[in-house]
């Protein structure tokens, strides 16, 4: 049986490339460039969280789980919108900002996993991992930088790379994730 990858899952594969790349971006760039990542890191949120909603919009009707995916696709997307136009940013703020991301995201994968073991789809322990990493790192984001701001850089780059697991266990789950609600 040939497997092909869809247009849905292809669009999460960028988003996740965007994430991981922006945060090699951000270890590269160390604590001294953080506040020079907050334009790539505002594009892949924003790219991440269009998809989401772009997914919405095509297979809502035939979705698991579609209203958290537009929760989690709206909120990265306007919360994007700080990053990329708000040029009074200090690097503290940077960590502390994706840590209320990352927690906001990790409830929504979390009520999301719920919903998917009421459906019995298989592969959601994976996708409720990730929510709980989101929370972990988002509190750790929200404690850790204030005080080490030697290693802000790190958590923004740790916050990106969890990111990017939850859209690659979208594209593994996806295929499940399509049923119809006449079940």
């Amino acid at each position: 049986m040939e497997r092909t990858i869809t247009r849905t899952q292809a669009g999460w594969l960028i988003a996740a490339v965007l994430l991981c790349s922006s945060a090699g971006y951000t270890l590269i760039g160390g604590s001294e460039g953080l506040l020079s990542v907050t334009f790539p890191v505002g594009v892949s949120m924003l790219f991440a969280g269009l998809i989401n909603m772009w997914v919405y919009h095509i297979n809502h009707h035939k979705l698991h789980g579609s209203h958290w995916l537009f929760a989690d696709g709206m909120s990265t997307a306007l919360l994007s919108v700080f990053l990329l136009f708000n040029h009074s940013v200090s690097a503290p703020v940077i960590p502390f900002f994706l840590g209320v991301w990352e927690l906001l995201s990790g409830v929504l994968k979390f009520m999301d996993a719920t919903d998917m073991r009421e459906d019995h789809i298989h592969g959601r322990l994976s996708f409720f991992a990730v929510g709980m990493l989101e929370l972990i790192s988002g509190v750790a984001s929200l404690l850790k930088p204030i005080e080490d701001n030697q290693h802000m850089h790190v958590t923004v780059a740790t916050i990106l790379l969890i990111q990017s697991a939850g859209v690659v266990c979208k594209i593994f789950l996806y295929p499940q994730l399509c049923i119809t609600h006449d079940r």
